[in-house]
C-alpha cells in the first residue's frame, strides 16, 4: 500500500471516529435535556397536586449568575452626585460617610450603599414622576428597573415612587430607591444603591429549576402560605455590604406568586428575607 493510500485510509478512519464522537455527544446532550425536562414536568405535577399552577409563559429554563465582589468608588460617586445636584462640597463625617452639599441639595452616602438626599432644585424637564425618578436614578449612575416597585401619588402628583436597581442586567432585589414628590417635583431620595465597581467575579454553582421549585413548595407547606400560581421565576441578585465600602452580589431565585414573592439563595437553597 503506497503512502497516498495510507494517508487516505487514516483520514477516513479519523472521519469515522469524529462522527462517532459527535453522535455520542449529541446523544448524551439529548438524554440530559430529556432528564431535565422530565424533572421539571414532575415538579409541575407535584405543585399541581398541592393546588399551585405554573402560569403560562413562566421561564423554566436553567440559568446562572456569577457571584460579584463590588467596591465603592468615591470619585465616581462624586461625579454622579454632581450629575443631579450640580457643584457640591464634600465633608467626611467619619465611618465612611460622605456628606455632599450645594445650592441644589445635600446628601449623605455610606459605604454600605445606603444614602439619603434632599433636593432643593432639580429640573425633571416636565416628565411625569415615574419617568423623572428613572431619569434621576440613571443620572446618579444606576440602572433602575423600568417598571416601578410601587407608586403612591395623589392628584397633585405628590407622594412616592419606588424603584429597584439592576446590575449587569440582573435585578438587584434589595437595592431599592424611594423618591418623594411634591407637586410633581423630586424633593427627597433615599434607599440603597449598588456599589460602583466589580473587583472580583466567581462562578456560582446555582441549584437547578426543579430543586428550586421543590424548595419553594417546602417553604409554602411548612410556612402555611396560601398561593395558587407561580407567576414568574427569575434569577436575581441580593447585595450584602460592609461599612468599609465593599459588597457581594449573590444570585437568588425570585419566585413571584399570586400571594407574594419568595427568595431562595441560588447557592445554598436557604430562604432569603427581603425588606
Amino acid at each position: 500500500m503506497d503512502s497516498i493510500k495510507i494517508k487516505n485510509f487514516i483520514i477516513i478512519v479519523l472521519l469515522i471516529v469524529n462522527a462517532v464522537l459527535i453522535s455520542v455527544f449529541i446523544g448524551d446532550t439529548l438524554r440530559e435535556r430529556d432528564m431535565a425536562g422530565g424533572a421539571v414536568d414532575g415538579v409541575e405535577s407535584l405543585l399541581s397536586e398541592n393546588g399551585i399552577a405554573i402560569a403560562p409563559g413562566v421561564n423554566l429554563a436553567e440559568r446562572s449568575l456569577p457571584i460579584l465582589e463590588l467596591e465603592r468608588d468615591t470619585a465616581l460617586e462624586l461625579k454622579n452626585v454632581r450629575n443631579v445636584l450640580g457643584e457640591v462640597n464634600v465633608t467626611d463625617l467619619g465611618g465612611n460617610i460622605l456628606h455632599y452639599s450645594g445650592a441644589n441639595g445635600e446628601a449623605n452616602f455610606r459605604g454600605t450603599g445606603s444614602f439619603e438626599m434632599r433636593v432643593y432644585d432639580y429640573d425633571s424637564g416636565g416628565a411625569d414622576p415615574e419617568a423623572a425618578a428613572r431619569a434621576f436614578a440613571e443620572r446618579l449612575g444606576l440602572s433602575p428597573e423600568r417598571e416601578p416597585l410601587s407608586v403612591s401619588l395623589d392628584e397633585t402628583q405628590s407622594g412616592t415612587v419606588e424603584l429597584v436597581c439592576r446590575f449587569n442586567g440582573a435585578l438587584a432585589a434589595n437595592c431599592r430607591l424611594s423618591f418623594t414628590f411634591s407637586g410633581g417635583g423630586i424633593y427627597m431620595v433615599m434607599g440603597t444603591r449598588t456599589l460602583d465597581s466589580v473587583v472580583n467575579e466567581t462562578a456560582a454553582d446555582c441549584i437547578d429549576v426543579p430543586t428550586t421549585l421543590m424548595r419553594f413548595l417546602s417553604l409554602v407547606n411548612s410556612g402555611g402560605h396560601v398561593c395558587s400560581s407561580v407567576n414568574s421565576l427569575e434569577l436575581v441578585y441580593t447585595m450584602s455590604a460592609t461599612a468599609a465600602g465593599t459588597a457581594r452580589l449573590v444570585p437568588v431565585w425570585l419566585i413571584a406568586t399570586d400571594s407574594g414573592s419568595f427568595y431562595i439563595d441560588a447557592v445554598t437553597g436557604r430562604e432569603e428575607a427581603m425588606a
